[in-house]
């Protein structure tokens, strides 16, 4: 399947680092903070993806744009304490990422993370070489607009149908619908694969390495 295509697209959370537990985690410690309705595990689970000032939007739409900015920072500052390491990536990320890349593939990040985030979590883990391309929330319109997408495969020159999803969330899902391209959802992150499998994906994998 995954050889049908020259461009693939990795969302991050998720998919190629397991950190939606520590998401939702700090979500819910800053909630807390500002003395906010406590949000469910699954409904944070369903903004990640999302821009941050998205994110809180969607689970918190009674908030002033102060407060949001206020759960923005507050959101930052716990999810900074922890730092992002090779151990935090699932167990067969840089094996993935190594067959493809070996194989010619173009490689590519969209997120909903942050260009700092992003940054700093290319860093911690040491991968940032296997990828052509990387787009972030902050300098493109947040998922699920096509539009880190439409940015990738017109920076790398290869067209739609050559051109492939790999995330974990139905925001994933939607976004490379919005772009008419193809997708394969991973179960290892926000949602199940029953969530994923409305979006009509090529597919659904419990593991990355599923995708070889």
């Amino acid at each position: 399947m995954i050889e049908d295509f020259e461009l693939i697209i990795f969302d991050w959370d998720g998919t190629l680092v397991n950190s939606i537990d520590w998401i939702v985690e700090c979500i819910i410690d800053v909630s807390k903070q500002q003395d906010y309705p406590t949000p469910t595990e699954q409904a944070c689970k369903d903004i990640i993806g999302l821009s941050l000032s998205e994110a809180m939007k969607q689970l918190f739409p009674q908030i002033s744009k102060q407060q949001e900015k206020q759960m923005v920072e507050g959101y930052r500052a716990k999810y900074l304490a922890k730092p992002i390491t090779v151990e935090d990536m699932f167990i067969d990320t840089v094996d993935v990422l190594t067959v493809l890349k070996n194989t010619g593939k173009c490689l590519a990040v969209a997120t909903g993370k942050g260009r700092g985030g992003l940054d700093r979590a290319i860093n911690g883990t040491g991968i940032g070489h296997y990828f052509d391309e990387l787009r972030c929330a902050d300098e493109m319109q947040s998922k699920p607009s096509p539009h880190m997408l439409f940015d990738i495969m017109k920076a790398t020159d290869i067209a739609p149908e050559k051109t492939i999803m790999i995330g974990d969330s139905t925001i994933d899902m939607t976004m490379a619908n919005n772009a008419g391209v193809a997708c394969i959802g991973v179960t290892t992150g926000a949602h199940s694969r029953e969530q994923l499998n409305i979006h009509r994906p090529l597919g659904c994998v419990d593991q990355l390495i599923e995708i070889l």
